[in-house]
């Protein structure tokens, strides 16, 4: 289950460190927004020259995207910032600078605006960044230390990942957050991705887990961190990671999830492919069409993983897959053309079928459990009673604090009510709940 953003600008690039000395115009901080169709969006551009080469940082506040790269070059009268996205599309700022106002036009998300940012002083940092290492057997994790400036020992979360092969710059605003109340914050690159060895596709939950909790080992044995007050949170997928790193370590001392599905990750599929068709207008026949041959799939996958027979089934299958290749809802019901090729690694296997149930009924530890009542991912009033109900069973409901908020999504951004355009937003109210609670309950 993809982490859902905004997709272009999911591809984050890891920012370093850049050092403002230089005789160039654009060096500084720059803070303002962009217009489109009488709507506007916060933004900030940090710029300074390394090593000879400009370079600019973009922040998109209302999107809570922050420290963006862009290539940066001079143009005939001013400044051109790029940054190219999945999609091919290529976001823009054109610009030139005149007393102390850098305007001009600016493209992205298929459409033209304007933008205008005033040269500013640069906010003071309340925490420093280390780069950091630890390793799960033979996995090599890399991943940044967000360390709050103000005090000796400080509590700590390790922030894991959804289903993509997520790089540690997916949640830096996230561990930005957390930082800056005093919570020193790990985000790191998911196995297979970034600087870290592995291999994703080939996981199961508990090797993800087991990742969150080498996390935990590697910050426990710091002088700066305080080990009795170490946590785990994780979003979308990461619902499942989180508290399965808390029932099988002592060492977790709170969990956090976000969005989260406490059904097992194949049902979670059904249920969100459901909602996207649903959404793109296709009928309740043909979801049913759908979701029943997916269900086929994930039966096919049960008799793989337990060493059943399964070749006739699997060719029955494929030959059903092909020959509804050109229905309407084939595409978006996103099943595969065919069966062919490898088998599925063992550990995506068993990751399709892991069951939380049994995981809930250990967590006694304080949790928040979080979701955006428009979210079409996952069953959020099924996870909510399922959750609720384990965590009694555990003895562990006093512990556990549940925050539903209206009109926002599985990705955390705000669903709009009304036709008019506007640009993606992330709910402020989201993280702002999870910080507080954060903070009220382990600093």
């Amino acid at each position: 289950m993809r982490f859902l953003r905004l997709t272009v600008l999911l591809c984050l690039a890891a920012s370093g460190s850049i050092v403002a000395q230089s005789t160039e115009p654009l060096v500084g901080f720059w803070t303002g927004s962009i217009e489109r169709e009488g709507r506007t969006w916060r933004v900030e551009v940090k710029a300074a020259v390394t090593n000879g080469k400009l370079g600019t940082l973009v922040t998109f506040n209302d999107l809570d995207v922050p420290d963006l790269s862009f290539s940066t070059k001079r143009v005939d009268r001013g400044y051109r910032l790029e940054r190219p996205q999945p999609n091919g599309t290529t976001i823009v700022f054109e610009g030139e600078i005149q007393n102390d106002v850098f305007q001009g036009k600016w493209s992205g998300l298929g459409g033209d605006g304007t933008f205008s940012m005033k040269r500013s002083t640069q906010p003071a940092q309340f925490y420093r960044e280390e780069e950091v290492s630890f390793t799960n057997g033979e996995v090599k994790l890399a991943g940044t230390l967000m360390i709050p400036l103000r005090g000796d020992k400080h509590p700590a979360v390790v922030i894991t990942h959804g289903s993509s092969p997520n790089e540690r710059t997916t949640y830096r605003s996230w561990g930005r957050r957390f930082a800056e109340i005093g919570i020193a914050a790990l985000i790191y690159d998911k196995r297979g991705s970034g600087n870290s060895s592995g291999n994703t596709r080939a996981a199961s939950m508990e090797d993800l887990a087991a990742d969150a909790i080498s996390g935990v080992r590697m910050l426990s044995g710091r002088i700066d961190i305080d080990t009795s007050r170490i946590g785990v949170m994780g979003h979308s997928q990461g619902g499942w990671i989180a508290p399965l790193a808390a029932a099988r370590s002592k060492q977790v001392a709170f969990v956090i999830v976000s969005g989260a599905a406490a059904v097992t990750p194949a049902e979670q599929s059904i249920y969100h492919r459901a909602g996207v068709m649903r959404s793109q207008g296709i009928s309740e026949d043909e979801i049913e069409q759908a979701s029943k041959l997916r269900q086929k799939l994930y039966d096919l996958n049960k008799k793989i993983l337990a060493n059943e027979p399964y070749q006739a089934e699997r060719a029955a299958i494929s030959q059903e897959l092909i020959a509804n290749k050109d229905a309407r809802w084939f595409g978006p019901a996103e099943l595969p053309p065919q069966l062919s090729g490898d088998l599925p690694p063992r550990g995506a296997l068993e990751l399709l079928f892991f069951d939380p149930d049994s995981v809930w009924k250990k967590v006694r530890v304080p949790v928040l459990a979080i979701w955006g009542e428009r979210d079409i991912v996952v069953p959020i009033e099924k996870s909510r009673a399922t959750i609720e109900r384990l965590q009694n069973e555990a003895g562990n409901r006093r512990n556990l604090t549940v925050k539903l908020l209206p009109d926002v999504d599985h990705g955390n951004s705000v669903v709009k009510k009304d036709t008019a355009w506007d640009f993606p937003r992330t709910s402020p109210e989201y993280m702002r709940t999870i910080v507080e609670w954060a903070k009220r309950t382990i600093s």
